[in-house]
């Protein structure tokens, strides 16, 4: 068990330090930047906090992978924007190239599934409701942020770089909509289960 949840942080790191290359490697950013990047276009599909943000910052610059320059602002301190190397671009493209290893999910939902019985059938479908009611605001923003940006004749346009944003987003919108149908099929067999 020890060895398994080990195993899983090791891969969070992994992964989040390719997210911060993908990052840099796409416009050079202070650390604060980039926290507020995960707080929005990056946060719909990584999360990551502050201080995981700044120690992987930190391990990537003494590992050669990013270099940041001290930029001054008058009377606050320094802020330092960070940009990707020769070595990181490098490290980069050999994880692109690699095949991405299966990672298994967790989904609680699922666990208390498991515990389905009589007597909790009722507080489960409360929860079924109460998810879908989040997925169901997830995707109007989803909706609204591609009604918003990606007309189709912009889409056909995109360039490569801002294509790989619009398919993320469509990766989420498709998700949560599998998800809702998912959660009403769900409610559905329980209730008549219940007959």
């Amino acid at each position: 068990m020890l060895a398994s949840m080990h195993k899983l942080c090791n891969n969070m790191h992994m992964a989040l330090k390719y997210v911060l290359l993908t990052l840099l490697n796409r416009e050079r950013s202070t650390g604060y930047e980039i926290v507020k990047s995960f707080e929005s276009a990056v946060g719909y599909f990584w999360n990551a906090s502050h201080q995981q943000v700044y120690r992987e910052l930190s391990k990537l610059t003494d590992s050669e992978l990013v270099k940041f320059a001290p930029v001054a602002q008058g009377d606050k301190p320094d802020k330092k924007v960070y940009r990707i190397t020769t070595m990181g671009k490098r490290e980069l493209r050999k994880w692109i190239d690699e095949p991405i290893a299966e990672s298994p999910g967790k989904d609680l939902l699922l666990v208390k599934l498991l515990n389905l019985n009589t007597a909790n059938a009722d507080s489960l479908i409360m929860e079924l409701d109460r998810i879908a009611e989040l997925a169901v605001q997830r995707l109007e923003v989803y909706q609204s942020i591609e009604q918003m940006h990606y007309k189709p004749a912009r889409v056909r346009k995109l360039a490569l770089e801002e294509l790989s944003l619009y398919l993320a987003l469509r990766k989420g919108i498709m998700s949560v909509e599998m998800h809702l149908v998912w959660l009403d099929e769900a409610r559905q067999s329980i209730l008549k289960a219940l007959d």
